[in-house]
């Protein structure tokens, strides 16, 4: 009825008729007397006004972009609660004898339906954001393309206190999300919304996502954002239709934009965080979102949380100056270790599950070197303690650097093929996961010092000794190693048996530094391989390390850059 009404009009006009005095002026391009000059740009900071957006209809290019529009309601036509959509008029001053646009079957604030009549008011000024057309001479918004961005001032994202500033210890609530959505300013970086389960569209197993709406108090009375197609916890996929409820308390993080003027999450690039406080899969009951532990030290690693919030502090894209140690268990691994590449990436956290993950990006292999055919490979389940530089890749995603992060040490999940340190050698008899790993640079010597005694965190003694040579173990900086002569001693003394013990050693101008392999335990068997000395089958609380060799200069000394004790479970 409303365009057959429309062509009839156009068709009276034609013939020369005067308008009836109560039919509205959008008819015609401008209203009898129209000298209001065209004002705005069509953005949120600089709406068209009715004028403006008559022009830029006429001018018919870009018409497939949404734009805003303001003016003053002067005539209300329907308000439809069955469809949710309001059909009114607009003008400069709000009467019929300034420029008029037709505003057509556009939802309320923040794009929701009409919900009561009472929500729009002849007098009420209002701004609109959508899409524009001419149809058969009608200026107007597109059918279901448009909704009220404001009326008097206030804006969906206007209609409570805006709380938090995007992170994860502060995140926004959905006044705060739909202000910066409508900011238009940093959409490019993820951010953390927090809210309650208002109403679910869909959640789908099938395509492992949720698309549902949040407000602040969980009704859908209040200000809402909407979830467009999310992951679930731990950016995983969504696994059942009960992952996400109405009542749940949650926590997303991801991307969000202004999709055709829905505030929204970006499709597929945001997870659930938490629900009702948990982070984990299954775990919406109040579970812990995780302590930071650590200091990114080798003997006191950041866990996955320290490490994210570490990392997180820095600036965008800036590699970190000084290398940082973090231990976890693998979570999932995106690329496997390959004789193609030398590098894997991986996730890891301090469960092995995905929540509170951290992500281990083309790290090398154990030794700081590339992955090798035959040696043993990364899988779910397996600790290990990763070494080297950081970034915050995009200001969004804390990781570590693309080749500048290596496998400092590797226990596998069944026990056994175990690596440590920068050397990564293999433990062949079986070992537990109780050990230590120190670094000869992480006791603070000074250059050249003589070493006679060291104390690990956890209460094993490393006591040096020349042997009777005149040159006694030392430090240096130059490669960051402790140097053991022909005749010099180290002795392991620990509360609890010995396992077995890796030297890395390093490699000068390519001088492995291994003593040519003469070195001896008592108790223990030795074996080299490359840059690593393992002694195994030691079973005592303390053995005796003795380089044995009779050759001179670089090839007769054992430079140890780090060390793993591995004791009897």
């Amino acid at each position: 009825m409303k365009k057959i009404f429309q062509f009839l009009v156009i068709a009276v006009l034609a013939l020369g008729f005067t308008a009836c005095e109560d039919v509205p002026a959008p008819y015609s391009l401008f209203s009898e007397g129209a000298t209001i000059v065209p004002k705005g740009d069509g953005t949120l900071n600089n709406p068209y006004n009715v004028t403006a957006v008559k022009k830029f209809i006429e001018a018919g290019e870009n018409l497939d972009q949404p734009v805003y529009v303001k003016g003053i309601v002067y005539k209300i036509e329907t308000i439809d609660l069955s469809y949710g959509s309001g059909t009114f008029y607009i003008s400069e001053d709000g009467t019929e004898k300034s420029p008029s646009f037709y505003v057509y079957r556009c939802k309320s604030l923040g794009n929701q339906s009409f919900m009561s009549q009472d929500e729009l008011k002849v007098g009420d000024e209002v701004v609109l954001y959508g899409k524009v057309m001419n149809y058969g001479g009608t200026y107007e918004t597109a059918q279901g393309e448009a909704y009220i961005f404001s009326i008097n001032g206030k804006s969906a994202n206007a209609t409570g206190e805006p709380e938090g500033d995007g992170t994860l210890a502060n995140p926004f609530n959905v006044i705060a999300a739909n202000n910066f959505v409508a900011a238009g300013e940093g959409l490019d970086k993820e951010v953390y919304i927090k809210g309650i389960v208002s109403s679910t569209k869909e959640i789908s197993p099938t395509y492992g996502n949720a698309t549902f709406y949040i407000s602040d108090d969980g009704t859908t009375a209040a200000t809402q954002f909407y979830i467009y197609r999310c992951k679930g916890l731990g950016n995983q996929k969504i696994t059942s239709e009960d992952d996400v409820k109405v009542g749940d308390a949650v926590v997303i993080y991801g991307k969000l934009t202004n999709y055709n003027g829905t505030f929204e999450t970006v499709q597929n690039a945001a997870y659930i965080y938490s629900i009702n406080g948990g982070t984990s899969g299954g775990n919406t009951g109040g579970g812990s979102e995780g302590a930071a532990t650590g200091d990114g030290t080798l003997a006191n690693p950041f866990n996955s949380v320290a490490a994210n919030a570490y990392i997180a502090a820095m600036a965008a894209d800036v590699v970190s100056e000084n290398d940082v140690y973090i231990k976890g268990k693998i979570a999932s691994v995106e690329e496997a270790y390959s004789t193609q590449f030398g590098n894997a990436s991986f996730t890891i956290s301090d469960d092995g599950t995905a929540a509170n993950g951290f992500k281990v990006w083309r790290a090398l292999y154990l030794n700081n070197e590339k992955y090798q055919e035959g040696q043993t490979q990364i899988k779910v389940g397996d600790e290990v303690v990763v070494c080297g530089k950081v970034v915050n890749f995009k200001g969004n995603t804390p990781e570590t650097a693309q080749g500048q992060a290596y496998l400092y040490s590797l226990v596998s999940s069944e026990g056994g093929n175990t690596g440590g340190g920068e050397g990564g050698g293999t433990v062949d008899n079986p070992i537990t996961n109780d050990y230590i790993t120190v670094t000869a640079a992480s006791f603070g010597l000074e250059n050249q010092a003589a070493v006679t005694e060291l104390k690990l965190s956890d209460g094993t003694t490393l006591t040096f000794d020349g042997g009777g040579n005149t040159n006694p173990p030392k430090y240096y900086k130059t490669g960051n190693n402790i140097r053991m002569y022909p005749k010099n001693t180290m002795t392991i003394s620990a509360s609890k048996k010995i396992a077995a013990v890796v030297l890395n050693v390093d490699k000068y101008n390519g001088v492995i530094c291994n003593a040519s392999g003469d070195i001896s335990a008592n108790p223990g068997s030795v074996s080299t391989s490359e840059q690593v000395v393992t002694i195994s089958n030691v079973n005592a609380t303390s053995t005796v390390i003795t380089n044995t060799s009779t050759t001179t200069s670089t090839p007769s000394q054992i430079r140890w850059i780090s060390m793993t004790i591995y004791y009897v479970e």
